[in-house]
């Protein structure tokens, strides 16, 4: 039975979704909106990863944290190397040494 529903609502959200982009696969963006969906992904990502790093337990955690040192050497590697690996790599390293510390 839960694979039915599973199922039923897979098939829902296929239908939802396709019937909106289905709609605008023959029409022509303007660019005003076009520039501005250019900025969707990053603002979603930043409210996830910013989420994620200040709440811990359901309280907004900025001492004693040590995601915020992590993410913050993480974002000057992004900056300066240009490389997702060596960004991951390096946010990874610091959180992994400084939960031994913490």
């Amino acid at each position: 039975m839960i694979w039915v529903a599973i199922f039923i609502s897979g098939i829902l959200t296929f239908m939802m979704r396709f019937a909106f982009i289905g709609s605008l696969a023959h029409r022509q963006i303007p660019p005003p909106i076009r520039s501005m969906l250019s900025y969707v992904s990053t603002a979603v990502l930043t409210a996830i990863i910013v989420s994620d790093v200040l709440i811990v337990d359901t309280v907004v955690s900025i001492n004693d944290n040590p995601k915020i040192p992590a993410l913050i050497l993480a974002g000057i590697a992004a900056l300066l190397f240009r490389n997702v690996m060596i960004t991951i790599s390096i946010g990874l390293v610091t959180l992994w040494g400084l939960n031994t510390y913490f």
